[in-house]
């Protein structure tokens, strides 16, 4: 069945052809099947409801007829709607222009399902923006509350016009979005939900206060006990990923955060940009960030094997080394240099902290960062290791925090350092990803921006078609109501490599027959909410009554 709505997604190439793709007994077999029903769809010829059944794995769906199936329709990016027939209320699934009309009796067990696989389009309807926490180039992150109960979010809206300007942007957001839907693990950021709007993809996440586990470690001796702790925190949130046939190719600390101000090893894994899924074709075959890639990933060639989830052991040792040690192994005075040494792999033990550290420490380190991966530990030999039943002195670690400080001011700066396009050239050439999000929720101005210059020229002549959502962003900025807006434009000046989020920013108007998709929710909705904020107190310090900003 056809319909004139198109998404973000959506491949015009592919319009023509039928919603269900042919079923595969394989791909089935290897499901994990979370839901499963008798119901109806209503058929395009006669519009008569005609008895069929489904079943719901990670992220695919599975037709039936009789017993015998008949297709099978991948979930990711298919637009969930709500129409009504005859006064019932039924589910539209919609993909590439097509659509199938489902009816249930009770759908709302199947909503729910269905709400965590699909696309959803009522985000104004759904949640109130309380307050922007994060702001960038790439993305702006929002303190959003579901208006049914209340709960609280962070959210994060990339912007349309950005990503469709990207090097296979949309397919690396459609990718991220296969793999935290794959993941629920409590040391790995969840994603409940994902909205498309007129301009805008937003992800509905976990509301993190605990920032960034860097700054944490900078600021608190972490002692032989809590490194522990957050180690094998660390790991099991890397077993569940790898169970779930994901790898993250891009650990670093700037990509691990704290749930909580008050838990110093409650570490959350985010960032999935680089994130891949093993039975997939790659989009990215050499990427991560310099300092922390596994050497079998810079060595990469297409003439080899593929590398496997063992690379995010890699980065984990690294991590580990330096929760440890306070400093980097892999060191060179540029950008060119770090990646050279990162290949050799050549890893100094003999530092203080490690030289006195129990056998056990040493033993489980090394294993972790074994240039080869047939010889370097899994996740789970890992998590059995008898290190995470011994403890060493914690008197030597009084000299990690300070070398966690030099590590953001020398390490990172010299990432910075490229000078010019030849150091990425050739065997050096890597793909990287900057950091999304720090996970402050106090402050705008949690993000720096680090896109190129070009990108921002790009950005600033499309300023005049901006939504009412990026107006309002916009205007609060120049009003000065900024906290940090002068700490904000210095890390924009620094072009800090490890920070990115997208800036929303992009109109693009996408006339639709179906009211039930497009409306004008970039306007309406927001000029009700900030009306709303207009006229009462602020609960949060954020807006004052004499600053109120009206939206045309």
């Amino acid at each position: 069945m056809t319909s004139e709505i198109h998404s973000f997604f959506d491949n015009k190439d592919q319009q023509k052809n039928k919603i269900w793709t042919k079923f595969c007994k394989n791909f089935h077999k290897n499901d994990i099947i979370e839901y499963e029903t008798e119901c109806n769809r209503l058929s395009r010829a006669h519009k008569k409801l005609k008895p069929f059944s489904i079943q719901i794995g990670q992220e695919s769906l599975y037709a039936f007829k009789n017993q015998q199936p008949q297709g099978m329709l991948q979930l990711t990016v298919v637009i969930m709607l709500f129409k009504r027939f005859d006064d019932k209320e039924i589910i539209r699934l919609q993909r590439h222009g097509q659509y199938v009309d489902i009816y249930l009796e009770n759908l709302e067990e199947l909503k729910k399902v269905l709400s965590t696989k699909c696309m959803l389009t009522s985000f104004h309807d759904d949640f109130s923006v309380l307050k922007m926490i994060g702001k960038g180039s790439f993305a702006n992150v929002y303190l959003a509350s579901r208006n049914t109960n209340g709960v609280q979010y962070a959210v994060k809206a990339f912007s349309k016009l950005f990503i469709h300007g990207q090097f296979r942007g949309r397919e690396g957001l459609e990718n991220e979005i296969r793999v935290m839907r794959r993941l629920n693990q409590e040391n790995i950021l969840r994603l409940y939900e994902v909205y498309e709007t007129q301009n805008s993809i937003y992800f509905i996440l976990d509301l993190l206060e605990g920032g960034e586990l860097l700054k944490r470690a900078q600021t608190t001796i972490y002692s032989a006990q809590k490194i522990q702790q957050l180690m094998y925190n660390l790991l099991k949130a890397l077993y569940h990923m790898h169970q779930k046939k994901c790898m993250h190719r891009d650990l670093k600390p700037e990509n691990l955060l704290l749930k909580t101000k008050d838990n110093d090893t409650d570490v959350i894994i985010a960032d999935f940009g680089l994130a891949h899924i093993l039975d997939q074709q790659p989009l990215y075959k050499r990427c991560g960030t310099p300092g922390f890639v596994a050497p079998e990933v810079l060595k990469y060639n297409d003439y080899g094997p593929f590398y496997n989830e063992k690379c995010d052991v890699f980065s984990a040792g690294i991590i580990f080394y330096m929760m440890i040690t306070g400093t980097q192994p892999f060191l060179g005075s540029d950008y060119k240099e770090i990646l050279q040494s990162n290949k050799n792999c050549q890893i100094n033990y003999d530092i203080k902290q490690i030289m006195k550290g129990p056998q056990n420490l040493k033993n489980l380190l090394k294993k972790m960062l074994k240039s080869d991966p047939i010889d370097r530990y899994s996740t789970a030999e890992c998590l059995k290791h008898e290190y995470f039943q011994e403890i060493f002195n914690s008197d030597d670690l009084l000299y990690t925090k300070e070398n966690l400080k030099k590590y953001e001011s020398e390490f990172k700066s010299t990432l910075l350092r490229k000078n010019s396009q030849e150091s990425q050239e050739g065997s050096m050439l890597l793909m990287s990803k900057q950091q999304q999000w720090n996970g402050q929720t106090e402050t705008i101005g949690s993000l720096s921006n680090c896109s190129n210059q070009s990108a921002n020229n790009k950005i600033d002549k499309q300023q005049t078609n901006l939504s009412k959502f990026s107006q309002f962003c916009s205007q609060m900025k120049q009003e000065g109501l900024s906290p940090n807006n002068v700490i904000s434009s210095r890390k924009k000046n620094n072009q800090d490599l490890h920070k990115f989020a997208l800036k929303n920013s992009y109109q693009q108007k996408q006339i639709s027959k179906d009211d039930d998709f497009v409306i004008d929710d970039e306007q309406t909705t927001i000029t009700k909410q900030l009306n709303k904020l207009n006229t009462q107190s602020p609960k949060m310090g954020f807006l004052k009554k004499s600053q109120s900003l009206g939206v045309d």
